[in-house]
Order: structure tokens, then C-alpha cells, then sequence
């Protein structure tokens, strides 16, 4: 056989592994699981709790603009009575808390996917009505991908 059949055929074979390589590592792209799992969350919620991480708690699959009407697992009332939160994003999304209705108010606390805020870390301050603290202060949750703004 000549160099240059020889030549031809390592190219070919080059091409053939460079193109088996590609399919394999754009196909693990492609499928890579994103999930990330917060402690005491099911995996793909965010989870807001009554008291410490494990009580009570309201799984959101969602964005929710209003907890008027969300119930923890206890029966009480979500808004403004949360004290710890969990996210278990299945699609890396941070969980985004405002203090008012309809994402206002300003940010209350955020968590990354596959973290998780307690009561301890969250303070309770409220001094003349004004939301300093940030326990007992979300009232609604934007999902969002990954942002500058520093998370729990």
C-alpha cells in the first residue's frame, strides 16, 4: 500500500474517533442533570418552613406572586410567616423571596439550588414598620437562573 492510501485511512479513522468523540460529549451536554438538593426539599421544589429546616413547610414547583392564599403543611398561612427555605432546583434555579405581592418590596433573601437558609441565619428585625429583618417577611417567589446577587 502506498503513503498516501495509508494516509488516507488514518484520516479517516482521526475523523471518525473526532466525530464519535463530539457525539459523546455533546450528548453528555446535552443530558447532564442540573438537579441540585436542598436538605428536608423534594427534589425540583423550593421549600419555605415554619420553623427550622424539617417543620412545617409549602413546596413551590413555581414562581408564586402572591402566598396570600399558600398554607404550610400545619395549616397556617405562608406569607409573612416564614423562618427557613430550601431549594432543590431540578433546572438550577435560585429561589428569589420578596418582602410584598408580585415580587416588590425589595429582595427579602435568596437561596442557590442545593442550599438551604435556617431561622438562626435569617434576623427578625422590624423597626417602625420598615422590613429590615427578613424572617416572617417573604411574600413571594421568583425563580430565577443563576444571578450576581449573593445567595444563601
Amino acid at each position: 500500500m502506498s503513503t498516501i492510501g495509508k494516509n488516507a485511512g488514518f484520516r479517516r479513522t482521526l475523523a471518525t474517533i473526532a466525530g464519535a468523540t463530539a457525539l459523546l460529549v455533546g450528548g453528555g451536554i446535552a443530558t447532564a442533570s442540573t438537579a441540585s438538593a436542598g436538605p428536608s426539599c423534594p427534589s425540583g421544589y423550593h421549600c419555605l418552613f415554619e420553623g427550622n429546616l424539617g417543620s412545617s413547610v409549602h413546596n413551590y414547583y413555581n414562581s408564586d406572586p402572591d402566598f396570600t392564599n399558600d398554607t404550610f403543611s400545619s395549616g397556617h398561612g405562608v406569607n409573612d410567616n416564614s423562618w427557613a427555605a430550601s431549594n432543590s432546583s431540578s433546572g438550577g434555579y435560585e429561589s428569589h423571596y420578596y418582602y410584598d405581592v408580585n415580587y416588590g418590596g425589595g429582595l427579602v433573601f435568596c437561596v442557590n439550588p442545593g442550599s438551604s437558609v435556617d431561622y438562626d441565619q435569617l434576623s427578625d428585625d422590624n423597626v417602625d414598620g420598615n422590613h429590615i429583618g427578613k424572617r416572617d417577611e417573604a411574600s413571594s417567589l421568583l425563580m430565577r437562573p443563576s444571578t450576581t446577587v449573593s445567595c444563601f
